[in-house]
């Protein structure tokens, strides 16, 4: 009997979310302040650095195994 392939499936994430809510912020803050669309930039810098950063230690967890 074959063995089925492994699948990797990644770990579940709050960095989409966040990221998201960041894109949201830019947009309203196109219509009403800058304020909010620098809020929503700062955010979304974030979010990426952190999503990134989070997949980058799960390689690396991987490859030990």
């Amino acid at each position: 009997m074959k063995e089925k392939p492994k699948v990797h499936l990644p770990a579940p994430s709050y960095w989409p979310i966040a990221l998201a809510f960041s894109m949201v912020l830019i947009s309203i803050g196109v219509v009403s302040s800058i304020i909010v669309s620098i809020l929503g930039v700062v955010g979304l810098l974030v979010s990426i650095a952190g999503w990134t950063l989070e997949n980058r230690a799960e390689d690396r967890e991987e490859h030990h195994e």
